[in-house]
């Protein structure tokens, strides 16, 4: 089995590929043997650093965005493409991080089930896609299937078609819906049908993916590579380890008072 960790990180913001860089570092203080692609834009800041990277060029980013219609589609195609490269792949957003081992995680993906971040609770606006023949494969969307958010998403190569066949709606889904998340709504359709299962993950994983904590985490960031960023790998990843991009109740609390 080749077991794979992967991100997704590329546009102007630094943040998305410092923070796949960070998270990744921690990954590997928690899991030293740990196999990792990121798809990105920006392949240089990854240079040196035990990863992979799969070149996202501006052509693929045109074409996977269905022509800068729909951003989120890039995520989506490069989902794929990193499948692809894996038996088994465990994707993570770049606003995510391991707090302690994952690699057990890989057994619990199968063929027949994977796992995503959470179920969501169901969105008003999807229902407006039913009557409209959007297929995922043969499957009609009827717009009231759940929603699983896709932070997370650990997934068998089996299930690559399944991904293949939940791409080419997501334009529709997301023109009609006017939602963002037509990108994982589909992949949870689509990891759903026939005798396919979803379900939450139970990996060990942080995140700073609401305001409050990417304010604090944002510039921690940034100072962990100015910090540490010419010093070598090994203690780069050591010092990524015991790295905290948590706030505790006092950072918590002064983000309140400053606000």
């Amino acid at each position: 089995m080749r077991d794979v960790f992967g991100y997704i990180a590329y546009g102007q913001n630094e943040l998305y590929h410092r923070g796949a860089l960070l998270s990744a570092l921690k990954l590997l203080y928690h899991c030293p043997e740990a196999k990792i692609i990121v798809a990105t834009d920006r392949p240089e800041l990854f240079l040196g650093y035990p990863v992979e990277t799969l070149l996202l060029t501006s052509e693929l980013k045109k074409a996977w965005s269905f022509n800068a219609r729909y951003h989120f589609g890039i995520k989506a195609r490069a989902m794929i493409e990193l499948l692809k490269m894996a038996d088994r792949l465990i994707f993570m957003d770049t606003d995510h991080y391991a707090t302690a081992d994952l690699t057990g995680g890989f057994e619990t993906i199968t063929p027949k089930h994977s796992v995503m971040r959470r179920q969501e609770k169901p969105h008003k606006w999807t229902p407006v896609l039913e009557g409209k023949d959007l297929r995922i494969g043969d499957y009609v969307m009827t717009g009231r299937e759940p929603m699983w958010q896709s932070g997370i998403l650990g997934v068998h190569r089996a299930n690559l078609s399944a991904l293949v066949d939940a791409y080419p709606p997501m334009l529709a889904v997301h023109e009609i819906s006017k939602i963002d998340a037509a990108e994982q709504f589909c992949i949870g359709i689509a990891l759903s049908l026939g005798e396919r299962t979803i379900s939450e993950h139970q990996l060990q994983i942080a995140d700073y993916n609401t305001r409050g904590k990417k304010a604090f985490a944002a510039p921690r960031v940034h100072r962990f590579f100015a910090a540490y960023g010419a010093e070598p790998i090994s203690r780069q990843i050591r010092e990524a380890g015991r790295y905290r991009l948590r706030r505790t109740l006092i950072d918590i609390i002064r983000q309140k008072l400053t606000t």
